[in-house]
């Protein structure tokens, strides 16, 4: 007995169907690249921010644990090297109890707490105003306070039209983040 199929048998994909297929994948990668890459942007914008509050509030947190005025500074604290206090926050910070108050890290006097490593190449950390770089130490006193007012202002790449984040640090020590504090130089209009 001859059994028939009520549709006829599919041998694969014809070119034409081949080529329309193509198409619409290149129209939506073309479409879809420039949004997936600001969101990617975007998440390690807030990622960078939210890493910076942290160590903020770490050395906030160790100064009242401590009883001890504790500092963040820019500097680099790879394995392989001695920790010390220069460069700008861009390149990395790290944290260390500072009872003498000064602007360095001193192997004799000052304990450190922890490293952080650098921003993202292209993001940038300046001053409120964006005109330059970070790179002076940040201290807080043992009630928690750092006795200034300071905004550090978080870039993304040049290039993109994504707003910068301010880190907002009140006198008494208090870190927020705040969208759209401060003007990146480098946003594309």
């Amino acid at each position: 007995m001859d059994e028939t199929l009520p549709w006829p048998r599919s041998r694969g994909l014809t070119l034409i169907e081949l080529l329309v297929t193509l198409v619409v994948l290149s129209i939506t990668l073309t479409v879809g690249a420039p949004a997936l890459q600001r969101l990617v942007q975007g998440n390690q914008l807030r990622a960078e921010a939210a890493r910076l509050v942290s160590a903020l509030n770490l050395a906030r947190s160790e100064a009242i644990l401590r009883n001890s005025p504790v500092s963040l500074c820019p500097g680099d604290a790879a394995p392989d090297t001695v920790a010390t206090c220069d460069g700008v926050f861009a390149d990395g910070w790290i944290i260390f109890s500072n009872p003498d108050r000064d602007a360095r890290l001193d192997a004799h006097a000052d304990e450190f707490i922890r490293s952080f490593a650098a921003i993202p190449g292209g993001y940038s950390l300046s001053n409120r105003s964006g005109t330059r770089p970070l790179a002076e130490i940040i201290t807080y006193l043992p009630d928690g306070s750092s006795r200034r007012n300071r905004t550090l202002l978080l870039c993304a790449p040049v290039g993109t039209t994504l707003k910068g984040i301010g880190i907002v640090l009140n006198r008494v020590g208090r870190a927020r983040v705040e969208r759209g504090e401060g003007t990146c130089p480098s946003v594309a209009t």
